[in-house]
């Protein structure tokens, strides 16, 4: 497939450019528009108030490895993030192609990177192809709850990371495992025809991102999380509006990738096979959004000791919801999520249990804008995760990776409410 747009791309180079010998030949070269360069960019101040039930220990699991810290109890945080500042060279050549180069530079002081994103792109009546550092169409070409969401952007945003715990083996994202983020990448997407778009991203490398280092054998990450080669993301997503007003959106998307260990020697794991279906719908100043998500058996341990667990633990499903209606310079907005997953439970390979890890989460928003590209905000988020298994899976994946992993806790539940006060400058 790969070999087939390459194949494609250098075909569609070989019809622009002969148009333009020929005419070379009998006129003088017609000037090309010159590139235009664009800055936009944002920021956000935020103000959080949260409450969790349950703080993580101190403890060591199995391996004598230190996997757990004390964090977040109760208390207030400020937080500047989602800061970054976008820089567009667009072009346009005489056939009508367009090109560009952008770069996203990352303002949050605390931030691994300083460029976000980095990528060329092209376009034309044939589609447009994305070449570099940004987001696959897993992310660009899906419809869900979170179309829907205000201010800080509840689950698609940082309060998770910011000022909540937690709790292990649970799912609680909105992102499908093998999401490659902006992993360097290849992107191409058909134009809209008959309200259809199709479109695919090619990753050869998780984890890799410009000239980052790369090694085959195990993560680069410091988490040292399993990563992916040869992933494929695949989208297709339909849009219609009706001549009543009504608006409609469909999607699907999918991601199919070699899941690699965390390091030479780590059990072997599953394959990443992912899939989510979403739609929304809009009318007025109202608008609907859903979607489901299945992670199948992604990134699993084929085996733990003893027990196959590959034929009963899996990597989760979930659904997140979105409602929202506008008047004026003002936005009210909700959104639910549930996450499940069967989890590493007890027994013998001959009597194995699974058990049920889930998430519940709501959200509750008000945004308003004060200016053209200024807004405040209030936001309040509730939290409850529940896994019954989460000692049990957390001694067992560390004793096998003999480091910390991915490993949360342990927490086998945890309560949180957040509320949010905050505003953002968008230009």
């Amino acid at each position: 497939m790969v070999r087939t747009l390459f194949v494609s791309t250098a075909l569609l180079s070989v019809l622009l450019i002969t148009p333009q010998a020929q005419a070379a030949e009998t006129s003088p070269s017609p000037a090309m528009e010159t590139p235009q360069l664009k800055l936009s960019g944002q920021t956000y101040f935020n103000s959080y108030f949260f409450n969790n039930k349950r703080l993580f220990k101190a403890t060591k699991d199995g391996a004598n490895q230190e996997c757990s810290q004390r964090k977040y109890g109760r208390g207030q945080l400020f937080a500047v993030e989602n800061s970054r500042l976008k820089v567009n060279v667009d072009g346009r050549t005489d056939p009508g192609m367009e090109y560009g180069l952008v770069f996203v530079f990352n303002a949050d002081t605390d931030a691994d990177h300083s460029l976000r994103e980095n990528y060329l792109y092209f376009g034309g009546s044939w589609g447009r192809v994305y070449a570099g550092d940004t987001k696959g169409v897993e992310s660009s070409m899906s419809f869900g709850g979170y179309d829907q969401w205000g201010a800080t952007g509840f689950l698609d945003g940082a309060t998770l990371s910011r000022v909540v715990n937690e709790t292990t083996g649970t799912v609680d994202s909105v992102d499908l495992v093998g999401e490659t983020s902006r992993n360097t990448k290849l992107t191409y997407i058909t134009p809209r025809k008959y309200g259809f778009q199709v479109g695919v991203s090619y990753t050869p490398r998780g984890e890799h991102m410009g000239e980052g280092p790369i090694d085959s054998g195990k993560s680069v990450l410091s988490s040292k999380k399993p990563f992916t080669t040869d992933n494929i993301a695949s989208g297709i997503n339909f849009i219609h509006k009706f001549t009543n007003g009504v608006e409609t959106g469909l999607s699907a998307t999918s991601i199919f990738a070699q899941t690699h260990p965390e390091f030479r020697g780590a059990p072997a794991r599953r394959n990443v096979a992912s899939f989510a279906l979403g739609g929304t719908i809009s009318y007025s100043n109202f608008g609907f959004s859903a979607e489901y998500g299945n992670n199948g058996k992604s990134q699993q341990f084929k085996r733990v000791g003893d027990q196959p667990v590959g034929s009963k633990v899996n990597a989760g499903q979930f659904v997140d919801f979105g409602v929202s209606y506008k008047w004026g310079a003002t936005k009210l907005s909700a959104g639910y999520y549930y996450g499940w997953r069967k989890a590493l439970g007890g027994g013998t390979t001959s009597n194995f249990v699974s058990r049920k890890a889930k998430t519940n989460a709501v959200a509750a928003a008000i945004d308003h804008k004060l200016a053209p590209g200024l807004g405040v905000y209030a936001e309040y988020e509730n939290f409850q995760m529940k896994n019954p298994a989460a000692l049990a899976e957390g001694n067992r994946i560390n004793t096998l990776l003999k480091t910390c992993g991915d490993f949360k806790g342990p927490v086998k539940s945890n309560k949180a409410n957040v509320f949010v006060v905050g505003s953002r400058l968008v230009f």
